[in-house]
């Protein structure tokens, strides 16, 4: 018997965790949050529980498989991003068994998930054996994180593909290509579970060297004189940041890494020796204590390229505490500030971001927005991934009810069929193969 069950990420982008019931035996695949409310919870400043967040939607409900919790070997994870690891600190450890994951996830949670200790790491491209009749792959692809990973659940019944989060980068500029080999040596895939949040995209995702060269243009190319030169990216993005950096050193400034969220993630990057940014950048983990060091920076603007947290406008991050002159770190007018970064499209992150964005315009900075190519694989990428492993069934995931929709009207122009062998749940569902 194998049960899908969908338990979160099949109502919204994000929130993902999905549980795979073989015969006396389960998985479950990520344990994420949902970003839009949990960024809404974080500025109630209340204290953080399972429960708060349960009220609130920002971690999957787990009631559905309640019943087959004793069933559950390990929590398997794809990558390091938030809406896929950020539950495990609240929910991991109510599940007696390990989280396995790649090394650099491995370090991010333990950094964001201090009470978790039952953590394997595993390399990409291997295999860890769960029991004697569920093996799991740990296939490379590129993504907006290092070491991120398709899974392929080897089981008695067939191969069952797990694809969120990935794109097909010929280019990358850290770490290795996408490991489309290793993919087209599978066989027997009986059920793709697949990303479908850039679905309704008709183009390939572009390859992370042309974010690079957009940045150069706009840093190399335009008038920044004297003035403040601000970038704001998704602090996991260490491919994005080692750009940047690069960048800096060009122009002649020195890079200033400013934030909680940027120091953890550099951090785990450095302590596996993916990246060494420590020895030409300076990384402030506390904006708040290092009033003296922004206050002579702040005076000396021209001489930095600051790399700061906020770009969806959170409230709490160095951006908008900078905006909201609550900083000694000011914005001028005429300061350059980049969004290196697409907005996640959920209300409350819109909205905040529109609010930031005003702010700035009051201070008549110049801004540039959408500086930025997606980790997500477009429609055309989805649909070489399905020629490739042909599976027998397709289930959509990572995405609201428009955004499946779309993969499964991709899967309906590749002969697949609605009901037949494509598939879309909600939260809470389940279905049987």
């Amino acid at each position: 018997m194998l049960r899908i069950h969908a338990v979160g990420g099949y109502n919204e982008v994000g929130k993902n965790m999905t549980c795979i019931e073989i015969d006396d035996e389960a998985i479950i695949l990520d344990m994420g949050l949902y970003m839009d409310r949990f960024v809404a919870v974080q500025e109630k400043n209340i204290e953080m529980s399972k429960e708060v967040l349960l009220t609130e939607d920002a971690i999957p409900n787990d009631e559905p498989i309640k019943n087959i919790k004793k069933k559950i070997k390990a929590i398997i994870v794809t990558h390091a991003h938030l809406d896929h690891i950020g539950a495990i600190r609240w929910m991991g450890q109510s599940y007696k068994c390990p989280i396995i994951a790649t090394p650099y996830t491995a370090e991010v949670i333990k950094k964001h998930a201090k009470n978790i200790e039952n953590l394997i790491a595993v390399n990409v491209n291997s295999s860890y054996r769960i029991s004697r009749n569920i093996e799991v792959e740990f296939i490379n692809v590129t993504h907006s994180v290092p070491q991120s990973s398709i899974l392929n659940i080897k089981t008695k019944y067939g191969n069952i593909v797990y694809a969120l989060d990935y794109k097909n980068d010929n280019h990358p500029t850290l770490g290795r290509k996408t490991n489309i080999k290793k993919l087209k040596k599978l066989d027997n895939v009986l059920l793709l579970i697949a990303d479908s949040t850039n679905a309704d995209e008709e183009r390939k995702t572009f390859s992370e060297y042309i974010a690079k060269e957009m940045l150069h243009d706009i840093i190399m190319g335009m008038e920044v004189g004297n003035h403040g030169l601000f970038i704001t990216t998704f602090s996991s993005h260490i491919a994005r940041l080692k750009s940047i950096l690069h960048i800096s050193k060009m122009l002649g400034r020195k890079p200033v890494f400013i934030g909680r969220s940027l120091h953890d993630y550099i951090a785990s990057a450095e302590n596996l020796k993916l990246v060494n940014f420590s020895k030409d950048a300076e990384i402030i983990k506390n904006a708040g204590r290092a009033e003296k060091k922004l206050r002579t920076m702040n005076k000396n603007k021209e001489k930095y390229v600051f790399i700061v947290t906020g770009s969806m406008g959170e409230k709490n991050a160095v951006l908008t505490k900078i905006v909201n002159d609550e900083l000694e770190l000011k914005i001028s007018p005429h300061d350059f500030v980049i969004f290196s970064c697409e907005v996640i499209p959920t209300p409350a992150i819109k909205a905040n971001r529109q609010i930031l964005e005003q702010k700035l315009h009051r201070k008549k900075a110049r801004i540039f927005k959408d500086i930025h190519v997606s980790g997500h694989a477009s429609r055309e990428d989805l649909r070489d991934l399905i020629k490739i492993l042909s599976p027998c069934h397709i289930l959509p995931a990572h995405g609201d009810l428009a955004k499946t929709a779309s993969l499964a009207a991709l899967a309906g122009e590749m002969d697949y069929e609605l009901g037949r062998n494509v598939h879309i749940l909600q939260n809470g569902q389940s279905m049987k193969i």
